[in-house]
């Protein structure tokens, strides 16, 4: 494992995150590394756009007029602002459903000023709504049976679980339950970077399905996470050429779309506070960012270190060197 971001208190390094980094083209091939590129990582929120892509397959867009901002929506872990929910209810509304056919847990919304503004927790305010929505409405268009959209073996979940076996290059390792409750899946951090790196390079072919999905985050940046957050702000300051999506336990997946290069990225111990710096640590190491690309992100990616109520230090990018396979 490699050093990804750095603890630092009063100029002093106290803590390290370590991780690994896997870089793939379209075929599979390892381009750099870090750490271990075949460590085994449940996906979390990185497979959303591919869950997304395996959702707008079964007949949505067409079937049910949903365009965009759903799909754009559908990839994202959102802030639930104002926009965030109402495109979930939009979803929900074109397909006959409400928020009680929604079965991701109840919660407040990340955003502060939404969720101030909440009368209480709600379905439609966890940040994987939008993602559920689709899935839905995927499953009310083929007849599907929605109420068991989220179990294992409910035909939308094996379009899925194809779709990214797909992507990835490699078969499932295990499926599990994730924080949303639908079934989340494990391939080799060189599978995810495999399927981001494919979804560029077919987007670029001009695949409808991929194409759609990439110009509909980079139409909607904002649907991806919201206001100040790491995703949107890399897919605006880069003007749509960087696509990552965080996944929970601080796993990344990302891709350079001029290239169709694919990153994938996990830190060891999963915390949230090295997701973005790991990720930074990562795109410095690949010169995938300008300087005023970087100055744009920075500071979403930087987690504030307090000593007696006041900032006194950062938990930030480590000085990452990749390694290119022989």
């Amino acid at each position: 494992m490699e050093v990804l971001a750095e603890v630092e208190r009063s100029g002093f390094v106290e803590s390290r995150h370590l991780g690994s980094v896997a870089v793939a083209d379209a075929e599979g091939r390892l381009l750099a590394t870090a750490g271990d590129p075949g460590l085994v990582v449940y996906l979390r929120s990185s497979a959303k756009p591919f869950q997304a892509l395996a959702v707008r397959a079964l007949g949505v867009e067409a079937e049910l007029g949903l365009g965009e901002v759903a799909l754009a929506g559908a990839c994202g872990s959102h802030n639930a602002e104002p926009d965030h929910v109402a495109s979930v209810r939009k979803v929900l509304e074109a397909a006959g459903l409400d928020e009680t056919a929604l079965r991701c847990p109840p919660v407040l919304p990340t955003d502060r000023t939404a969720r101030e503004r909440a009368d209480g927790p709600a379905a439609v305010y966890h940040n994987c709504s939008g993602k559920h929505a689709y899935m839905l409405a995927g499953s009310v268009v083929r007849g599907w049976a929605p109420e068991r959209y989220t179990e294992p073996d409910h035909p939308l979940q094996a379009v899925v679980g194809d779709t990214l076996a797909d992507y990835a290059g490699s078969p499932i390792e295990h499926v599990g339950v994730d924080g949303c409750g639908v079934p989340v899946h494990a391939v080799p951090l060189r599978g995810l970077a495999t399927a981001y790196a494919r979804l560029g390079a077919r987007a670029a072919s001009g695949e409808e399905g991929p194409a759609a999905v990439v110009e509909a985050v980079r139409h909607h940046p904002f649907m991806l996470s919201g206001t100040g957050q790491l995703d949107t702000l890399l897919l605006e300051a880069t003007s749509g050429r960087v696509l990552a999506k965080v996944g929970a336990e601080a796993t990344y997946g990302a891709v350079d779309l001029s290239s169709g290069t694919g990153l994938a990225l996990k830190v060891l111990d999963g915390a949230p506070r090295a997701r973005g710096a790991a990720l930074l640590a990562a795109l410095r190491a690949l010169d995938w960012l300008t300087g005023p690309e970087w100055d744009a992100v920075i500071d979403a990616a930087t987690v504030p270190i307090h000593g007696g109520g006041h900032p006194v230090g950062t938990v930030h990018p480590a000085k990452l060197t990749l390694t290119t396979p022989d």
